[in-house]
């Protein structure tokens, strides 16, 4: 007889790590195959353990245990390594606990310990703050589709629109003849009208550059203020005509993702260190190459260690198979997903 879910959900992490004997095991195997909930559990346990193996942790410094021990020995030279006669017979726990002096041994011991430390709890620390920033970033972007979704719903399901131009740079340019139309005026639609309070949810908390916008009336602005106000792309809106929520959400457009980490394809500095060629070197740089929230026009939010995560595997950060830009790039379908700055 299978075991209750609440039975076995604490051999799960135990059970990924291979820490259970054979017939513990398969309780846990049979109880996951029997209970939804339970799988649900494990899956998001095994998600959390793989982000944790795929951060990378800084190693140790070289020679950090000789280190410790020299400062050790260097701060107790002036005190003599033979214990003092003592007045209290031998063997006794008071001599043990009265000698202000440490063996040769215990020395070594407790530098061994530092390094155990440093080695084991350091990397973690690491990781977990790494987590956390991450989930800070998944929160903006789930803020941003609901505010997204506010508006669309006031709106006869249309999204936020701030007109058309045909032909017009969404970079800087210098062209003549090029107008230049930026994409973060149809988000910041989105704050101007109230559907999002807080501006800080344009700042992912790994961008070392970001800078909440700040102002007494956000109605008094059509865009953010400067760029450094928003440190994330945006679905491709320089369209004649508004895009319409519910006809995205289909099962045609269901992996259209609307917002995810800065397109590094835009960044001179950045892409010209990518591969054009390999689709997954074109991970966003905000959080060092590792990967990439996203938001799905669903509202469903996710890490990803790759871009390709569009419809059919269709890389978020590309119109097409284009690696890159000057800003006058559009989708070249209507399920290709392009995300700009």
């Amino acid at each position: 007889m299978t075991d209750r879910p609440e039975r076995v959900e604490f051999l799960l992490l135990d059970w990924h790590l291979q820490q259970l004997d054979a017939e513990q095991a398969s309780r846990v195997e049979e109880a996951i195959a029997a209970f939804p909930d339970l799988a649900e559990k494990n899956e998001r346990l095994a998600e959390v353990l793989a982000l944790l193996d795929r951060c990378p942790a800084p190693p140790a410094r070289p020679g950090l245990a000789e280190a410790v021990l020299a400062k050790v020995e260097a701060q107790t030279a002036l005190y003599p390594f033979e214990k003092p006669a003592s007045a209290v017979p031998g063997g006794s726990a008071h001599e043990l606990s009265a000698s202000p002096v440490l063996s040769l041994r215990e020395l070594i011991a407790i530098a061994a310990c530092v390094t155990l430390f440093v080695g084991i709890f350091v990397p973690g620390y690491y990781k977990a703050q790494n987590i956390a920033i991450r989930n800070r970033c998944l929160d903006n972007m789930r803020q941003i589709w609901a505010g997204a979704a506010e508006y669309a719903g006031a709106n006869d399901g249309y999204l936020a629109h701030a007109g058309y131009v045909p032909g017009a740079s969404w970079l800087p340019t210098r062209a003549p003849n090029v107008k230049r139309v930026s994409n973060t005026a149809y988000m910041y639609k989105l704050v101007s009208d109230g559907y999002i309070r807080d501006a800080r949810v344009f700042i992912c908390p790994a961008s070392p550059n970001g800078r909440p916008m700040v102002t007494d009336d956000y109605r008094a602005f059509q865009d953010f203020a400067e760029p450094a106000n928003n440190t994330y792309s945006f679905l491709f809106m320089n369209l004649p005509k508004p895009r319409r929520l519910e006809d995205m959400q289909t099962d045609s457009h269901g992996a259209m993702v609307l917002v995810g980490d800065r397109n590094p394809l835009t960044d001179p500095h950045y892409a010209s260190k990518l591969n054009p060629y390999d689709e997954n070197s074109c991970n966003s740089p905000t959080h060092g190459g590792a990967g990439q929230n996203v938001a799905y026009v669903t509202g469903h939010a996710r890490w990803f260690t790759s871009p390709t995560v569009g419809v059919d595997r269709d890389n978020i950060y590309r119109a097409g198979k284009l690696a890159r830009y000057q800003g006058t790039e559009a989708p070249v379908s209507a399920t290709d997903t392009l995300l700009v700055p």
